[in-house]
């Protein structure tokens, strides 16, 4: 990541690199769950809460809180929909903290190579938490009164703690703190762009978490 920073033409890749997110949004939402987002309506805030709810009791209590077509939806909407979806917001994020660590010198630069690794996990741990998901939710579905192996829903609670820790503890921490250093060192308007798109960005990400996460305890 260090030399895709440092490239002469880097800005133009990782800018690339952050639209082809916006494209994976366009297509998860558009194509793979708009079909089946009406089924599970206003409520699809509270899918957080299955997430993490790290026990079969808890996950089932979820699940069956929604009727029988609504529960079909969100099988559907975990996969493929938002296994896609998740590599929105690591391609989004890993090109705009790139764009970020540009803008930074010494440290903070080298720094910024790790950082755009922190959405990518993210995603990747995502990825794994709707798999072990879906597999609890499809239990559900044709057996309401299955007991769920418990190894799902921890792996699946695991899985999601630790995108958690990446997409909005390690990722807006390097970022609020690189703004902060890049608007001492570097005021052009395309570096000022860079830092209100990305505020912008965690923001719209991380604040449903911090409102709905609390409900689900």
């Amino acid at each position: 990541m260090k030399r895709l920073i440092d490239m002469p033409r880097g800005g133009w890749i990782l800018s690339c690199v952050s639209l082809s997110g916006i494209g994976v949004f366009i297509f998860a939402v558009a194509v793979l769950m708009g079909p089946y987002a009406e089924a599970v309506g206003d409520r699809r805030s509270e899918l957080m809460c299955l997430q993490v709810a790290f026990t079969p009791a808890r996950a089932a209590a979820v699940v069956q809180s929604f009727n029988p077509e609504a529960q079909r939806a969100i099988a559907a909407l975990l996969v493929p929909g938002d296994v896609v979806f998740a590599f929105f917001y690591g391609l989004l994020l890993a090109g705009l903290v790139g764009l970020l660590a540009r803008c930074l010198d010494g440290a903070w630069r080298r720094a910024g190579a790790i950082a755009m690794w922190f959405p990518l996990v993210a995603s990747c741990f995502d990825v794994i938490e709707d798999l072990f998901l879906q597999s609890v939710v499809l239990q559900l579905i044709n057996a309401p009164d299955a007991t769920v192996s418990p190894m799902l829903t921890t792996f699946a609670g695991l899985a999601a703690t630790a995108k958690y820790i990446a997409l909005c503890g390690l990722t807006p921490a390097y970022s609020i703190g690189g703004i902060a250093r890049g608007i001492r060192t570097s005021r052009r308007i395309s570096a000022w762009i860079v830092y209100a798109l990305l505020i912008l960005v965690v923001v719209s990400i991380c604040m449903p978490v911090i409102q709905q996460m609390p409900k689900c305890f």
